[in-house]
C-alpha cells in the first residue's frame, strides 16, 4: 500500500494539472450518474409503491358516449359508466376486487377550525372514491379508523393536509364544511402520503354514495384486482362477453372491446383519451438514463488516456521493479489498485458535490430532491460502479505496460512508441462521437422549448389572469365578483368558461349528426358569451355571441375552421343535438400543444349558474397590477376564500414544466459531459505536447513556424472530429425524432443545427489544442534540444 500510495503521489506531484483535471472530471462525473440515476429511478418506478402493484389494472374501453346518439370510437378511454360496471364485474370470478375512481379530484372550498379555534378556508382537492379504495391501494393508515369511507358524513386526509391544517394537533373527529356539497364531515382517518411518483394523488377521500344507476355520468375509472393465477387478457374478452349480455350493448355497439392495463404502464400509455393520469415519456427515461452512463464513459475514457500518456513516463521504473524481482502479476495488481483509488477518492469528492449541488438553485430541475441521505439506495449501486470504473481505467494500461521484456525498453523507443497511441486515438474519437450527439440533443431540446412560446394559434396573452374558482362561490357569488372586479380601471373585462382552456389533454367531446344525416365528434367548451373577444379569437363567418345568446332557445354555438372543413358544418346549420351553428372562427390550440387541434365547438353558457369555473380577468396593461384588486373583491364575497391567482404565462410553465425540467436537466449534462471530453482532449495535448518536444524543436530549426506546427496538431484532431461526427448523426436524429414524436407542435429537425453543433466541437476542440501548444510552438527549440 506504501508503495501504491508513493506512486500516486509522485504522479501527482508531476503532472498535477492533468491529475486535477482527471480526478475533478471523474467526481463531477459520479456526482451527475448518482443525480441522474434517481431522476430515472423516479420515472420507472411509477405506481410501484402499492402493495398489490403487480396485480391492479385499470379497465379500459371503446365505450363512448353521446348526448344525441351512441357510437364506438377505435381509441380506448380511460372513464366509463357505474352501471356498465356494477352489471358487467359479478359474473367475473377471476377478479379479486375492485374500485371506482369518480372523475379527477376536484378542487373545493372548504371551511375549518384551525388548532387554535380561529376560522380558516382553503382550496383543496377532493376525490370521490368507493370503499374498497382501501383493499385496492392499501395506504397506510396513521391514526384513525381503516372502514373511515364506509361511512357517508367522515372523510380520509393525508398526513401532509393534517399538518398544514392542523400541525402537530389530532385531525381526528375535527370537522369540515365542503361549501359545494354543503355538508360537514368528520376526518376519520388520516393515512400516508402517496409517493410523488404516483397516479393516485394525496387529496381528501370521500366515500362514493350507493349506485344511483345514472347512465348519463361517464366518469368513473375502474382499478381491479386480478387473481394471481388470472390472465389479463383473458379477463379482458369475459369482460366483452359480459357486455354483450346487457341491453346498453345494442346502443353502444358490439364491436366494443375491453383491455387491462397494468397500474405501473398507464404512466407510459398515450394512445387513450380521458385519462387524467400523469404521464412520461420512455424514450426520455432511457436518454435520461444514457446520458448518465455516458458522462461516467466520457470521464473513464478520459482515465484511461491519463494512464496510457503515463506509460512513458512510468515505464522505466516499471522495468527497475521488473529487474529487482517484482513478478508481473504483483506490478498488474499494484497499477489496478492505484486506478481504482483514484476512482474511490473522485467517488468521495462526488458525495460532497452533490450535497452542494443540492444546496443550489439548479436543484429545482430535478424531479426529485438528489439529498443522498434520502436515497441511500441508490449510493450503494453508484459505490459499486467505482471499482467496475478503476478496473476499466486500469486494464488496458496495466496489460500494457507490464508486457515488455526489460531489455527491449529504451528512453528513446518509449518516447517514439507512445507519442501516437492507436488505442487512445480510438477512445478520443468516441468521446467525440458521444459529445457531438449530447450537443446535438440538447440544441434540438431548446429549440422545442422556446417553441412552446411561439407556437401559431396558442392562447398566450400576458394581460390576462386566470382563477379557478369553487363552483358553490361562483353561483353565489358571480355577478357580485363580476361587478367588483370591472369596478376598477384597471380591468378592461372578466369572462368565464368551464376549465382552464388551452391548458388540458382532454376536454368533454360529445357526437350529432349534421343536416345531412352524417353523424359527428367534436369538443366543446362552454364559454361565457364576451370569451372569444377577450381572447381575441377571431370569427371569419357569421357572428360572435351576443349577451342574448344565453337566453336563447337553442343552443348556439360556434365552430372553428377545421370542424367546418372536415365535418362539413356550415353557418346556419341546426344539429341533431338542438345546437344552432352562428359561427365560425380561426383555429386556435384549446388544448396544450402535445394535441394537435380537434374540431370544437364553443356553446355559451350563463356564468350566473355556478356551471362556469374559471374566471379571465384582463388587465388594462400589466396582470400583475391588478392581483391586490382581485383580491379585494374575492375578499368582500367571501373574507375566508384564498383566490389562487395566475397569469396566463404561469400556468404555461406550469404545463409544459416536465418537458422544460427535462430539456434543461439534458443540456445541463450534456454541457458537463463536453467539459469533461475538453479536460481530456486538455490532458492528451499536454502529454503529446510533452514527448514531442524533441520533434517540434528539430520542425523549428528547420524553418517552421508556429502557426504551422499548430497546423499538425489541430489536423489531426480536425479529422477525428469530423469522422466522429458523421457518426454522431444517425444517433442523435433518431433519438431527437423519437423525443419529438410527443408533441403534436414540433420543430423539424433542421440541418443547420447539425451544422452549428459541428462549429461548437471543432471551435472548442480546436481552441484548446491552439491554447495548450502555444506554449512549446514558440518556444526556444535550443532550450527543448538541452533538455532532451
Amino acid at each position: 500500500m506504501n508503495t501504491i500510495f508513493r506512486n500516486s503521489c509522485i504522479i501527482f506531484r508531476r503532472f498535477r494539472t492533468v491529475s486535477i483535471l482527471n480526478i475533478a472530471g471523474l467526481s463531477v462525473a459520479f456526482a451527475a450518474f448518482f443525480i441522474i440515476i434517481i431522476q430515472v429511478q423516479y420515472e420507472i418506478t411509477f405506481d410501484t409503491s402499492y402493495k398489490k402493484a403487480g396485480q391492479i389494472y385499470r379497465v379500459e374501453s371503446t365505450m363512448v358516449p353521446s348526448g344525441a346518439s351512441s357510437s364506438t370510437n377505435d381509441s380506448f378511454t380511460a372513464f366509463m359508466a357505474r352501471p356498465i360496471i356494477e352489471f358487467m364485474l359479478p359474473s367475473i370470478p377471476r377478479i379479486e376486487g375492485y374500485t371506482l375512481l369518480h372523475g379527477a379530484p376536484a378542487d373545493m372550498y372548504i371551511q375549518y377550525e384551525t388548532s387554535v379555534g380561529d376560522k380558516n378556508g382553503m382550496i383543496l382537492p377532493v376525490h370521490e372514491v368507493s370503499p374498497t379504495f382501501i383493499d385496492i391501494f392499501n395506504p397506510e393508515l396513521i391514526t384513525g379508523d381503516i372502514t373511515t369511507l364506509e361511512y357517508p358524513d367522515k372523510i380520509l386526509i393525508p398526513q401532509s393536509l393534517s399538518k398544514k391544517m392542523f400541525g402537530d394537533s389530532p385531525a381526528i373527529g375535527q370537522s369540515v364544511y365542503l361549501k359545494q356539497k354543503d355538508a360537514t364531515y368528520t376526518i376519520g382517518g388520516v393515512y400516508k402520503d402517496f409517493p410523488t411518483n404516483s397516479s393516485i394523488t394525496n387529496d381528501i377521500k370521500i366515500g362514493l354514495r350507493e349506485n344511483t344507476d345514472d347512465w348519463t355520468d361517464w366518469t368513473f375509472q375502474l382499478f381491479i384486482i386480478l387473481k394471481e393465477d388470472a390472465m389479463a387478457e383473458e379477463v379482458s374478452i369475459q369482460l366483452k362477453e359480459s357486455f354483450l349480455q346487457s341491453e346498453i350493448s345494442r346502443y353502444l355497439g358490439s364491436d366494443t372491446s375491453f383491455r387491462l392495463t397494468p397500474i405501473e404502464n398507464i404512466y407510459y400509455l398515450h394512445d387513450i383519451s380521458l385519462d387524467i393520469a400523469p404521464k412520461g415519456n420512455r424514450a426520455i427515461t432511457y436518454l435520461l438514463l444514457c446520458v448518465a452512463f455516458l458522462v461516467v464513459i466520457i470521464a473513464t475514457i478520459n482515465y484511461i488516456n491519463f494512464s496510457i500518456a503515463l506509460i512513458p513516463g512510468r515505464i522505466k521504473s516499471i522495468n527497475i521493479r521488473k529487474v529487482s524481482g517484482a513478478s508481473t502479476l504483483e506490478l498488474r495488481i499494484t497499477i489496478l489498485l492505484e486506478t481504482t483509488g483514484i476512482c474511490f477518492l473522485s467517488f468521495v469528492f462526488s458525495l460532497f458535490l452533490i450535497q452542494l449541488f443540492n444546496a443550489t438553485s439548479l436543484s429545482s430541475v430535478l424531479f426529485i430532491s438528489p439529498d443522498i441521505f434520502q436515497h441511500r439506495d441508490v449510493v450503494l449501486p453508484l459505490f459499486m460502479i467505482v471499482p467496475l470504473t478503476g478496473f476499466v481505467a486500469g486494464i488496458y494500461p496495466m496489460i500494457y505496460i507490464t508486457s515488455f521484456t526489460p531489455g527491449f525498453i529504451r528512453k528513446n523507443t518509449v518516447t517514439n512508441m507512445f507519442s501516437n497511441p492507436k488505442f487512445s486515438i480510438l477512445l478520443t474519437a468516441f468521446q467525440f462521437t458521444i459529445s457531438a450527439a449530447l450537443i446535438i440533443s440538447a440544441l434540438f431540446m431548446q429549440l422545442q422549448n422556446s417553441l412552446i412560446y411561439k407556437a401559431d394559434n396558442i392562447l398566450n396573452n400576458d394581460r390576462i389572469v386566470i382563477i379557478t374558482f369553487d363552483q358553490d362561490f361562483l353561483t353565489n357569488h358571480s355577478e357580485a365578483l363580476n361587478n367588483a372586479l370591472t369596478s376598477s380601471p384597471l380591468v378592461t373585462d372578466v369572462a368565464f368558461s368551464e376549465w382552464p382552456i388551452g391548458f388540458l389533454d382532454y376536454y368533454h367531446y360529445t357526437y350529432a349528426n349534421t343536416p345531412d344525416n352524417k353523424e359527428i365528434k367534436y369538443f366543446y367548451l362552454p364559454i361565457s358569451y364576451n370569451f372569444p373577444e377577450l381572447m381575441n379569437l377571431k370569427i371569419t363567418e357569421g357572428r360572435n355571441f351576443m349577451r342574448e345568446d344565453i337566453q336563447a332557445s337553442e343552443e348556439r354555438v360556434i365552430f372553428n375552421q377545421l370542424a367546418a372543413q372536415q365535418l362539413n358544418i356550415q353557418v346556419g346549420d341546426r344539429l341533431s343535438n338542438g345546437s344552432v351553428v352562428i359561427g365560425i372562427m380561426e383555429d386556435f390550440r384549446f388544448m396544450n400543444l402535445r394535441k394537435k387541434i380537434e374540431p370544437v365547438a364553443l356553446t355559451v353558457k350563463n356564468p350566473h349558474n355556478g356551471s362556469l369555473q374559471v374566471v379571465y380577468i384582463k388587465a388594462a396593461e400589466n396582470a400583475h397590477q391588478i392581483t391586490e384588486h382581485i383580491k379585494s373583491a374575492v375578499t368582500a364575497c367571501d373574507p375566508l376564500y384564498p383566490p389562487e391567482i395566475k397569469t396566463y404565462r404561469q400556468l404555461f410553465e406550469e404545463t409544459y414544466r416536465k418537458e422544460q425540467q427535462t430539456s434543461t436537466l439534458i443540456t445541463l449534462f450534456c454541457l458537463l459531459a463536453i467539459l469533461i471530453s475538453m479536460s481530456g482532449i486538455l490532458s492528451l495535448i499536454t502529454f503529446e505536447t510533452q514527448y514531442c518536444q524533441k520533434e517540434i524543436a528539430i520542425r523549428k530549426i528547420m524553418g517552421a513556424t508556429p502557426f504551422e506546427i499548430l497546423k499538425i496538431f489541430n489536423d489531426k484532431y480536425f479529422r477525428l472530429i469530423i469522422v466522429s461526427f458523421f457518426i454522431a448523426i444517425p444517433v442523435s436524429w433518431i433519438g431527437m425524432n423519437n423525443w419529438l414524436s410527443q408533441f403534436a407542435h414540433r420543430t423539424p429537425l433542421y440541418s443547420w443545427v447539425f451544422v452549428l453543433s459541428l462549429l461548437i466541437i471543432l471551435f472548442t476542440t480546436l481552441l484548446t489544442i491552439t491554447v495548450q501548444c502555444w506554449q512549446i510552438a514558440t518556444a526556444n527549440p535550443v532550450i527543448s534540444l538541452k533538455d532532451e
